[in-house]
């Protein structure tokens, strides 16, 4: 069974009754910290280029890069999982940057066929069920280029999707990086939220544990009325 720990924010009912209403449930929810409205690309005072302000999110004064994720789970309640391509032994959840006018759930949607070629409406059997509302604890570090553009790091915005199947997901999934993107994922499998949590990079395993919490009754619900 997924586990999940009582949260004051938001009310765990009152998410599982939103996310299962019919299908305009994907809506945005109010956001933790301040969203800054989305625009092009900018160019800063000495000619350098900067993280669009638009695309990011200030939470506890520092700011970080909105990043979408898209959860997929079975009807087992286990987790769609793709063994990192750069990171041999690091195993997460398809997820890329917000672009410019898209929703959480769109972005989700774009990353999951991106990275592993699945898309609601064509992939038989997959669904998108809700967003999960942002959470503070859903901000990580991270270095390299978005410590270059004076990023704190990440903060996922996780949307659930539902896929009918316990089988092996191999068959369903393209690997290859599909929209012009590279290779994120060299193979795909099923795992419970526990294999999920530690498996993943350890700067995302406070979020992944946040996402447990949130999403696991979410989840529990959808599966229990199907």
């Amino acid at each position: 069974m997924l586990g999940a720990l009582g949260v004051a924010r938001p009310s765990l009912a009152s998410l599982a009754a939103r996310a299962l209403s019919p299908h305009r449930r994907a809506r945005r929810v109010h956001t933790p910290g301040r969203v800054l409205s989305m625009a092009a690309p900018k160019i800063g005072k000495d000619g350098e280029k900067v993280y669009p302000e638009e695309c990011k999110v200030e939470v506890g004064g520092r700011q970080y890069r909105r990043c979408a994720a898209a959860l997929v789970f079975n009807p087992n309640g286990d987790v769609l999982l793709g063994e990192r391509s750069d990171r041999p032994g690091s195993w997460g959840m398809p997820q890329g940057g917000i672009e410019i006018g898209e929703s959480q759930s769109a972005a989700a949607t774009r990353e999951l066929y991106e990275e592993v070629g699945m898309k609601p409406g064509v992939t038989h059997g997959l669904a998108l069920v809700a967003e999960v509302p942002p959470d503070e604890s859903f901000c990580y570090a991270a270095g390299g280029w978005l410590a270059e553009k004076g990023l704190a790091g990440q903060r996922l915005e996780f949307t659930l999707f539902h896929l009918d199947t316990t089988a092996d997901p191999s068959p369903l999934c393209v690997l290859e990086g599909l929209g012009g993107e590279t290779r994120e994922f060299t193979r795909v499998k099923w795992a419970s939220w526990d294999e999920a949590v530690s498996s993943v990079w350890e700067s995302k395993r406070g979020p992944y544990v946040r996402a447990r919490e949130l999403a696991g009754p979410v989840i529990e619900k959808y599966l229990a009325d199907k």
